[in-house]
């Protein structure tokens, strides 16, 4: 795991730096209401732009306060990332999902 940011609480608000090798942004997550069950509890906010949201983990063992998915349309695919609870600043910790190996043939080829 990656750590791409820092973030500190700012009321009911989360503010911090996202910085990678290609991006180097002020993120807001600002709480929304929600209007079901899955919907995000934060959106996340370069400026005035929305850039994403934040869903609170159902795995409190995760150590997660929040999951994000950012997203931007130059980039190849989202940035999706874990704000990690603890002391202040809280790490923002870059995720990687993997392919889905059951989707994968994994048995092996006959010799030609």
């Amino acid at each position: 795991m990656t750590t791409i940011g820092y973030f500190r609480r700012d009321g009911e608000a989360y503010v911090g730096r996202l910085a990678t090798l290609q991006i180097d942004a002020t993120v807001r997550l600002v709480p929304i209401d929600r209007l079901s069950a899955r919907a995000p509890a934060f959106r996340a906010f370069v400026g005035e732009t929305e850039c994403g949201a934040a869903w609170r983990p159902l795995d409190p063992a995760s150590g997660a306060l929040l999951n994000l998915e950012l997203d931007d349309p130059t980039w190849s695919e989202p940035v999706n990332a874990r704000l990690m609870a603890g002391d202040e600043p809280h790490p923002l910790v870059w995720i990687r999902h993997k392919p889905d190996r059951a989707v994968e043939d994994v048995r092996p080829r006959p010799p030609t």
